[in-house]
């Protein structure tokens, strides 16, 4: 029993790495302004079935009015539910086409691979934290955007953050950092 567990986690695993990797071609980590703020820096850690996360370096909305807090939006995704949503845009940004991320991004909420969210805070210090809780034993991603512009529906690279954690239901889980 123990080992079919240990099996699953790893290609649950294995599953989260494949759709770190597709979304992390979607939405490259480099900024292509120079005077670009810091990138957000997201960390995630599970204890039993909760995961806690924490954003840091969440820059002020100067584009508005520079004392306005930014926010950031976070959800937790289910990399198993995921997967086969995210083939067809990696197969497009393998093949040089630009996929339509707002649109993956529906399907995903509409399919039930976003399990928990999306939850917007506002960053006090430049900092935003917050918990999922009661979340089933699985392997996830802990996704967050922060100061999305909804005029224009324009983000940038360097707002974006995502951590792959897994979940066992025992008292401590695990979290790695995003590359």
């Amino acid at each position: 029993m123990v080992r079919s567990s240990f099996f699953r986690i790893g290609i649950g695993a294995a599953v989260a790495a494949f759709v770190l990797a597709v979304l992390t071609a979607i939405f490259p980590a480099t900024a292509a302004a120079q005077d670009a703020p810091p990138a957000i820096a997201l960390s995630a850690t599970v204890s039993g079935t909760t995961i806690d996360y924490t954003v840091a370096n969440v820059p002020n909305r100067r584009d508005t009015f520079p004392v306005i807090p930014g926010e950031c939006t976070t959800v937790l995704v289910n990399t198993a539910v995921a997967a086969p949503i995210l083939a067809p845009a990696a197969v497009d940004t393998l093949s040089g086409r630009e996929p339509d991320a707002f649109a993956l991004l529906q399907r995903l909420i509409a399919d039930g691979a976003v399990t928990a969210g999306p939850r917007v805070q506002f960053a006090a210090a430049g900092q935003v934290t917050g918990s999922f809780t009661d979340i089933p034993r699985g392997v996830y991603l802990v996704a967050t955007v922060c100061n999305v512009s909804p005029i224009s529906g324009e983000f940038r690279p360097e707002l974006i953050d995502i951590v792959p954690v897994v979940v066992t239901d025992l008292r401590a889980g695990s979290a790695a950092p995003a590359q």
